[in-house]
Order: C-alpha cells, then structure tokens, then sequence
C-alpha cells in the first residue's frame, strides 16, 4: 500500500531512533530536600543530566514517605523511565539514590535490580510493603512485561499495573497450590529505570500503551549531546538533608480513621490552600477535557486519564520535600505548578515518543529498519 509506506516514512525516518526531546522546560525545584537532592546528584555526575537528577530525587521522597503522607486518596508511589543513549549518564543518579538510602540508614528499602518472574515481583510485599527497585538497562524488562512470551512474563505487566493503583487500597496477590502468596494491604512498590532509545522503542508497542503499564510511568529524556565533566573531588549531601531525610524515614504517621480489609491503617492526609485548591480545579477540568475529546482510539488515552493522578503524585512529593522538620506538610500552589510544568513536560515527551519511535505492529518496525 504505496500511500500507507509514504505516511510512514514522513512519520518515522529515522531507522536508529534519535528522541525528539520537548520543547517544554522542566520546573525548578525551590528550596527543600528536592532541590538539595538533585543538586547532589548533578555534583556527583561526570554528565550532568538536570532530567536524570530530578527524576532520581522523585524516587527517594516518593519511597521515603510511601504509606505514611496520602494526598486526595493518592499515594507517593512512582514508576520513572529515564531514556538517553549509552554513555549519555543515566547510572550516576541511581547510584546517588542507593548512596542516599545507605547513608541514612534505608538500605532496607532498595529492592530488586530485575524481575525474573511474576513471583519474584510479589511474594517479598508482605514482608517488604515499601521499596525502590532501580532497573538498568530495562529494555528487557520493558520488552518482555510488554511483548510476552512465557506466562510469567506477560502477567508482570498486569502486576505492576494493579500494584500502582492498589498502593491505596490492598493487592490480593496470586493464588498458589500452598494458597495465597502476595497481598499485602496499601503497597508502596516504586520503580526507576533506565534504558536506551533503541532499548525503548523495541519494547514498548501501541498495544502496551493501550494495556495501561506504560501510562502509569513518567518518562524523563536525557540530553545526548551533554558533554562530560571531570569531577575533581566528590560533593557530600548536607546535615541538614540528611537530617531531614532520617525525620521522613522514622515518621510515624497518626491513625487515619480509615480501615482496610478491618484494619485500622496509619497515615497522615496532606490538605491543600485555597490557592491550591483552584489550582486543581483547573488541572483536572484541562485534562477531563483532553480525555472527552480523545477519540476511543487514541493510544494516549490511558496516559491522558493518568495525568491528574501523576499531578497530585508529585504535588504531594513536593510539598512533603518543602516543609520545614516537625511541619505538618500542606500543598500550595507553587507545588501544584511544579507538578502540572512536569506532567506538561512528561505529556509533550510521551506525544512525540509516540509519534516517531513507538511502532504499531513488528511489520511496520521492519518497514522503518529497511
């Protein structure tokens, strides 16, 4: 079909896949264990990736706060996908985050490197309810949870899907012949990943985008053309951090009045300025009108209808990361516009992945290769 090829080709050009990085600045972080987390990353990165340091950040308060801070029946759990090309620095800050976690005596919660199997995803939460696993190199990952296979593999993809929404609510696991292996009541499971742009466009399809895993990831783009930095001697996170940090690990929250499967559950629900407030309101009629006018075909759907979701994720996480120690954390609206420049940013990002480097179906990748 010539005018099929033709569409094609003006589409997706570009058989190595080079990212079309947005246009859209991300947000600065002002002040908090946020801001001095990411500038400690960029110190300690021969390559200096703002994209990689701030995303990493995310993923040490998101872990440190989970089950213990909810936000508008949201939790703090996150899945991040850092994409850049080999050598462009995407090891530097996960390797700041497992540094940060040891210093301050967390280590307990750094998780799996991989996922061999469905099992090896689930049968720890019990035991184990909060953790960071930092996933390198996980096109494989993302290529098998994604494009199937063997049974275990394709079931991964639903897990970590289902463990995203039922960080609120509990996870039920997966029936074995020596009984339930699994639940576990409010999971707090975060991920951060790193992979290439060859390694992500072969493992992510239209149809694992429609599935709903991928919708539930916020993706980072690194910049390929950085030049790297000799780094002379190595910076040190501050006292203060680092106090601050410990304060957030050994937070006991109050009960919440809330049971779960008859338990009572123990968190602190973080409350919003009127500011904030009308912030939100807008936020959420923008998305809801981007979701209404999407045709039921739009790959992009799943992620549209994440994107209020992701919003208060990361308000949440800001606004925990800002307040002072011994302060009752409370978003405004500077945590709200830092949330909604990120998603503007993720949203633009996701389009343009869409649009150049994920394909339809392996006929039409073959076409782009040949």
């Amino acid at each position: 079909n010539k005018t099929y090829v033709e569409e094609i080709e003006q589409g997706k050009l570009q058989a190595e896949v080079d990212l079309k990085k947005s246009e859209i600045e991300l947000p600065i972080v002002k002040g908090g264990v946020l801001g001095a987390i990411q500038d400690y990353i960029l110190k300690n990165s021969f390559i200096k990736q703002p994209a990689f340091a701030l995303s990493a950040a995310l993923t040490v308060l998101s872990t440190l706060i989970g089950r213990k801070y909810e936000f508008e029946g949201v939790s703090s759990n996150l899945y991040i996908l850092n994409i850049a090309p080999s050598g462009a620095g995407k090891d530097a800050p996960q390797q700041r985050v497992k540094d940060i976690l040891i210093k301050i005596n967390c280590s307990h919660l750094l998780g799996a490197g991989d996922y061999v199997s469905d099992a090896s995803l689930m049968d720890s939460l019990p035991n184990k309810p909060v953790r960071l696993d930092i996933i390198d190199e996980a096109g494989g990952l993302l290529r098998n949870v994604n494009q199937g296979g063997a049974t275990f593999n394709t079931k991964m993809a639903d897990i970590l899907a289902e463990l995203y929404t039922c960080s609120t609510s509990k996870f039920l696991g997966r029936a074995t012949a020596e009984g339930v292996k699994g639940e576990c009541i409010r999971p707090n499971v975060n991920l951060l990943c790193s992979t290439t742009p060859a390694g992500f466009s072969e493992g992510v399809s239209y149809k694992s985008i429609e599935k709903g895993l991928m919708g539930r990831f916020l993706i980072f783009l690194g910049e390929p053309d950085k030049r790297a930095e000799r780094i002379k001697k190595f910076a040190s996170l501050d006292d203060e951090t680092i106090e601050k940090l410990k304060d957030l690990a050994a937070f006991k929250p109050p009960n919440s009045n809330t049971d779960i499967a008859n338990i009572s559950q123990e968190f602190m629900s973080i409350e919003s300025s009127d500011g904030a407030s009308e912030e939100l309101d807008k936020a959420f009629e923008e998305y809801d009108e981007i979701r209404i006018n999407s045709k039921s075909s739009d790959p992009l759907l799943p992620i549209i209808s994440r994107l209020y979701q992701q919003l208060l994720k990361l308000a949440m996480i800001h606004a925990v990361s800002r307040a002072k120690r011994n302060d009752i954390p409370s978003v405004n609206v500077y945590d709200v516009k830092f949330a909604k420049s990120v998603i503007e940013y993720y949203y633009s990002n996701i389009q343009n992945l869409l649009e150049n480097d994920i394909f339809r179906s392996k006929s039409e990748e073959n076409l782009i290769k040949m």
